[in-house]
């Protein structure tokens, strides 16, 4: 049945695009903002945890919840568990549909109009809680555009998925909700660095330690995925040694692997950042880059659907 959830949610992923207008998580932000300042007192008691301590503080009654609710809806019948299950995986995927928010960004390019497509690239990378200040030239928001695209497909989708897997709905919450909490007191993520300068570091510190323990595995399936979907051989080069591909940073492996298997240069020379006027060549490069995240979505529900039906049998 799990896998039936996982299908119908990437399809209505897919398909029915108002699904992003009922993703909403700003209660998630007002609930960390109440409940922070009154675990203080459990907080001191222990300093020496005390980042780890916050964290689960603030994730452990969701997160319980979901549990309590998913008991109660399993013991009334497999079909209310599984309703319950498909509303959210499918609030828990996102929040924003790849395809459009990139689809805008290229519009804004084939128009040559650089102040759209810087607009729509800044649109991309926002979160619930997390407003970034991207600039440079275009070759420049052209370049991370690519990058953003392939973290994307591990953080808004496949991520989420295989923790539902996992864990079921607890899977798939815990996952989204270890992202919000990183926009919300990390600065956001995709690769971007720790704020050394945020109050509250140590906090900072326990999300980002378990958002790279979250994704461990998602990153690692997505440079597989990225190597079916583009070129496998040259998808390996960005590994100097197979312990690359265990120990390197996460969202570092999931980017060079992408870029890669398109046979993309990894760091874009100054003269192409710099380029003037070369919005086609841009362009294409971010088409090819959403082109092998859609395929690795088709080869991601493929592979979904190959399990749904050796399980039947």
């Amino acid at each position: 049945m799990g896998f039936i959830t996982i299908l119908i949610a990437l399809l209505v992923e897919q398909y029915y695009k108002k699904a992003e207008d009922y993703r909403h998580f700003d209660w998630f932000s007002r609930y960390c903002d109440w409940l922070k300042p009154r675990s203080a007192a459990i907080v001191d008691m222990f300093p020496s945890v005390a980042g780890p301590l916050k964290l689960l503080v603030l994730l452990i009654p969701v997160l319980l919840a979901v549990v309590i609710v998913n008991g109660v809806l399993a013991d009334l019948g497999g079909f209310f568990s599984f309703i319950f299950g498909l509303i959210v995986l499918v609030y828990s995927i996102g929040p924003r549909d790849i395809n459009n928010q990139v689809q805008k960004y290229l519009d804004a390019l084939a128009a040559k109009d650089d102040e759209a497509a810087l607009l729509y690239a800044n649109q991309f990378f926002a979160g619930h809680h997390y407003e970034p200040e991207i600039e440079g030239k275009p070759g420049l928001i052209a370049s991370i555009m690519q990058r953003g695209i392939l973290l994307a497909f591990s953080n808004r989708v496949l991520a989420v998925v295989f923790w539902f897997i996992v864990l079921g709905p607890l899977g798939a919450l815990l996952y989204r909700f270890t992202t919000l909490l990183l926009e919300r007191f990390g600065g956001g993520y995709f690769g971007r660095e720790e704020d050394s300068e945020s109050e509250d570091s140590e906090l900072v510190s326990a999300i980002q330690r378990l958002y790279m323990i979250l994704g461990w595995v998602p990153a690692r399936l997505s440079v597989i995925i990225f190597a079916l979907a583009g070129s496998f051989s040259d998808t390996l080069l960005c590994w100097n040694c197979a312990t690359d591909f265990f120990d390197k940073n996460n969202d570092e492996l999931i980017v060079n692997s992408g870029l890669h298997a398109l046979k993309m240069e990894t760091e874009p020379s100054q003269e192409e950042i710099q380029a003037e006027g070369n919005e086609e060549e841009h362009a294409s490069n971010v088409e090819q880059v959403l082109a092998l995240v859609k395929w690795s979505t088709v080869i991601l529900v493929t592979v979904i659907a190959l399990m749904t039906i050796v399980g039947w049998f």
